[in-house]
């Protein structure tokens, strides 16, 4: 353990996708103490991890998570995916939103000293290109994804309004990662992403998997273990004030290609698969540039696609 990542740490969302892997990385980092909090998932077991039961969509909720932390982890709020946005475009926005706020302020409140708050490349702006950090304000985000992309970038600047302006908070690092997955996925229907709804199909061999579109628009696609790395390299730096960083693999993949995968590495040898051009696809793809991010703390993602894929899907089989 370094002495940057000296507890107590405090990891807000510890049950979702992303903070059960912050969690195990603490952990095998020594770091101590740790708390985490839990909310609509019940708590699991976790040695050295105190469990804190609060609704950080209030106010006194986020306060108590955070009483006496030095370090905080925001990776708390609503699953914002297309399938959930079809369904509804405005409570897992509204959610999210929420959360982060009294998050932030109870952060501002407590004195941390230094918060990663998990953001999200759903908030850039169209266009072609990778994506550097200083571009995400410049133009709204897409139609499909106005009222997240504005939500993340609104608590991207309160926390740097209380870092770099109010100084309530020392230091406070954005994380932008692209499209998480790995095990603890959200596998439900109704708000999935398409990589637990591929693999969900896959391991229900389901007849035939419709992709829709053609199946040629990519998604960089990052394991939430390299995410957690990621995070705890931010937690290990000593710079003050406030920074936005990008969190991506090396390559992106097709879509055609990650059904493909998952299709080969549980052995569904007559899988149909159907691809509907009637369907809307969403962009053709976002690439973005993790290469500020690296720079600065020397951090690489470490999970191959192939392993990735294969881990999380063996997960979903076994706990299904």
């Amino acid at each position: 353990m370094t002495k940057n990542l000296a507890g107590p740490v405090a990891v807000l969302g510890g049950t979702g996708l992303i903070g059960r892997h912050v969690l195990e990385a603490l952990r095998q980092a020594g770091t101590g103490p740790i708390v985490a909090t839990h909310h609509r998932r019940p708590p699991f077991d976790a040695p050295d991890v105190r469990w804190c039961q609060a609704d950080l969509a209030v106010p006194e909720g986020a306060r108590e998570a955070l009483k006496g932390a030095r370090l905080a982890v925001i990776c708390a709020g609503r699953l914002s995916t297309a399938a959930e946005l079809k369904r509804d475009p405005v409570a897992s926005v509204t959610a999210t939103l929420r959360i982060g706020v009294n998050a932030l302020e109870a952060a501002a409140q407590e004195g941390v000293e230094r918060v990663v708050l998990v953001s999200s490349t759903t908030a850039y702006p169209a266009g072609a290109g990778a994506k550097t950090e200083e571009a995400l304000f410049v133009g709204d985000p897409p139609d499909a994804w106005f009222g997240v992309g504005w939500t993340h970038r609104f608590l991207e600047k309160q926390l740097e309004w209380y870092c770099a302006r109010l100084r309530r908070i020392g230091a406070g690092i954005v994380l932008r990662p692209t499209l998480v997955y790995g095990p603890h996925d959200d596998f439900d229907p109704a708000s999935a992403h398409f990589v637990p709804s591929f693999i969900r199909r896959v391991v229900e061999r389901e007849r035939p998997i419709e992709i829709w579109g053609d199946g040629s628009q990519t998604r960089n696609l990052i394991h939430a273990s390299d995410v957690a790395s990621a995070i705890l390299a931010g937690l290990s730096g000593t710079d003050e004030g406030f920074s936005a960083f990008n969190v991506a693999a090396e390559q992106s993949a097709s879509v055609n290609d990650v059904l493909q995968l998952l299709i080969e590495l549980d052995g569904f040898a007559d899988a149909e698969v159907v691809r509907r051009l009637d369907r809307a696809t969403g962009a053709a793809a976002l690439e973005v540039s993790a290469r500020a991010f690296t720079g600065r703390y020397g951090w690489r993602p470490a999970m191959p696609l192939r392993e990735g894929l294969a881990g999380t899907l063996a997960w979903h089989r076994s706990t299904r």
